[in-house]
């Protein structure tokens, strides 16, 4: 990729820290609500980009990228934001470049590797001369509650003015950067006083509008579970929004929960006489927009926490937040908070948010793909050293035996001796191997049967049972394929009667399977399992997706090529380097040590 900015003038995105959202009536129309939005974009983030140095000269973005010249214009450059936020899959191309429109123009930045919606909070931090968090080896950045949040927090609640702000949204933007999930509206209000305010605002608001035209009673049930969220003794409040939030189309018509919500904080940051009282912390600025979840920051309690209650608050959230991923379960007639979720769930799922002390997750080396097909023996063989590669105390189907020279057993050949050692043979376990192997629409039928070859000479070669998924958009059940010791001919009788779904393709479906699995695993003290996935790499991630370094799908989990046919071998490596790409955009930098081409 090559862009060229000519004649522009350095912006400044984040000017105001005390007005952030944009004010539009909870009573506009949708095509007006949708057109005021779109200008409060183009006003924002996209016209400070065109403002040139020369007026007498238009300001120039141009790509340049495999020779051919093309100008992005102002709609050009909206309609690709625009197309980020919408696009339920991850352009990382589209990413790229805008994000290097964006590097090249804006005045306060530094290299990174955030998405585009991200950018304000890395323009937070250069210009706060704070260093962007970092992952890369030799260079880990890591914020904490203690040296980072805690100070800034006091500094704002002593001093509310636009610098402490800044310094504020930088800190705690870092801080939970490194969490897995980052599809949140942040809202931080100086007082639990402040947010009393705000709901007899709401209050205010709904009284006057039902002298006028009755709000719907789903949504006066809202908003009455609103009215009910105290933040006197809690540092947070995590709300879901019902049907998916400013995303879905119920939350987008006049007079709806979302609406009302927003339009009312927006009036309050607006108008209020004491700026700093609340402000919005743009960390994700798609949320701003079309906010999913909000998360209410008490900032007086912050100052007074200490990092391991800032630490759980924030594990309380992601829990929730993986609740409601995993399990699709979150109603829409019932305002539903972090808190209530994981009481719902009881121990619910884990929560992935773990302090890793010490260990940084290095970004992949650019290891290259192989040019050609790789051999059926190497591809065995690289299975084999990550099976190998890995033990386990827990009894598990894939056993194998280990000699050692102890004198506490007797020779067998001269039992007598006592200066002679014995041999002792004990049987150790590795970690179980569960292959998921896509079925979907893309494979054809000689990849499916090269596959199933493979797996079959696999087993001969460890001599171990394994476990087998196939997928598509669907999940099938598992298998156990009983293949110690078995023939070649029983091991394809049992690959036979595995179930194959087909349709579309979704890995989300399998890492989730996954974790539950792990989860699972861990409460009943089985051993965790070693997971391939074979695959012809055709998918694209959700936008929404965050990877925690601590989740199986990630840590325990490896991808295989589906065949080494030298016909369809380009157009596989095209997409496993997508996949690549895309899975390092959304935090799993090692993933290219887990793709065995």
């Amino acid at each position: 990729m090559s862009i060229k900015i000519r004649n522009q003038k350095p912006a400044v995105l984040y000017q105001d820290p005390f007005d952030v959202l944009p004010n539009i009536n909870a009573d506009k129309s949708l095509t007006d609500y949708q057109d005021k939005l779109a200008d409060h974009i183009k006003t924002r983030y996209i016209d400070p980009m065109y403002v040139p140095i020369n007026g007498n000269q238009p300001v120039v973005i141009e790509d340049n990228t495999g020779g051919a010249t093309k100008q992005i214009d102002k709609d050009t450059l909206f309609n690709g934001v625009l197309h980020l936020w919408t696009n339920p899959t991850l352009d990382v191309n589209l990413q790229d470049q805008i994000n290097e429109i964006y590097r090249q123009g804006i005045q306060y930045h530094s290299q990174n590797d955030w998405y585009f919606e991200e950018q304000l909070g890395v323009e937070a931090l250069t210009r706060m001369k704070l260093p962007v968090p970092s992952q890369k080896a030799g260079k880990i950045i890591k914020y904490s509650a203690s040296v980072d949040v805690i100070p800034t927090a006091k500094a704002f609640l002593a001093q509310p003015d636009a610098m402490n702000a800044i310094n504020w949204f930088a800190n705690i933007a870092a801080y939970t950067h490194d969490r897995p999930f980052n599809n949140y509206l942040l809202m931080t209000v100086q007082t639990a006083d402040v947010f009393n305010d705000v709901k007899q605002q709401v209050k205010n608001y709904v009284q006057a509008w039902q002298t006028r035209q009755p709000i719907n009673k789903d949504v006066n049930k809202l908003l009455a579970d609103f009215d009910k969220i105290d933040l006197t003794d809690e540092l947070s409040a995590g709300l879901f929004l019902p049907n998916g939030g400013g995303v879905a189309q119920a939350e987008q018509d006049a007079l709806s929960f979302t609406r009302i919500i927003m339009y009312v904080i927006s009036q309050y940051e607006k108008n209020t006489t004491n700026p700093g009282v609340l402000t919005i912390q743009p960390s994700n600025l798609q949320q701003v927009y079309m906010p999913e979840n909000i998360i209410i920051l008490n900032l007086e309690n912050y100052a007074h926490a200490t990092p391991s209650d800032i630490k759980n608050d924030w594990d309380v959230f992601e829990k929730a937040l993986n609740a409601k991923k995993n399990l699709r379960f979150i109603s829409n007639k019932k305002l539903m908070t972090a808190k209530a979720v994981n009481r719902s769930m009881g121990s619910g799922y884990k929560s992935s948010s773990a302090d890793y002390k010490g260990k940084g997750v290095e970004r992949a080396k650019a290891q290259p793909f192989s040019g050609k097909p790789i051999p059926a023996k190497r591809m065995l063989a690289m299975m084999k050293r990550v099976i190998e590669s890995q033990v386990t105390k827990q009894v598990t189907q894939n056993t194998y035996k280990s000699q050692t020279i102890s004198y506490m057993r007797p020779n067998r050949r001269k039992p007598d001796d006592i200066n002679l050692p014995g041999k002792l043979v004990t049987t150790k376990y590795r970690p179980d191997i569960h292959v998921y192997l896509d079925t979907s629409g893309s494979i054809s039928e000689t990849q499916y049967r090269d596959a199933v070859t493979n797996l079959i000479m696999l087993t001969k070669r460890i001599n171990c049972n394994l476990y087998i998924t196939s997928f598509s958009h669907y999940v099938s059940q598992t298998a156990l394929l009983k293949t110690k010791d078995r023939s070649t001919s029983q091991i394809y009788q049992q690959f036979l009667r595995v179930p194959k779904v087909t349709g579309g393709t979704d890995f989300e479906q399998v890492w989730r399977k996954i974790d539950i699995l792990d989860e699972f695993n861990k409460k009943n003290n089985y051993s965790r399992q070693i997971n391939f996935i074979i695959t012809d790499f055709g998918y694209s991630l959700s936008r929404g997706h965050r990877w925690s370094r601590e989740q199986a799908s990630l840590k325990h989990t490896y991808y295989a090529p589906m065949s080494m046919d030298p016909q369809g071998w380009n157009h596989l490596l095209r997409w496993a380097k997508d996949f690549r790409d895309q899975m390092i955009k959304a935090g799993d930098h090692s993933v290219r040590k887990r793709m065995l081409l």
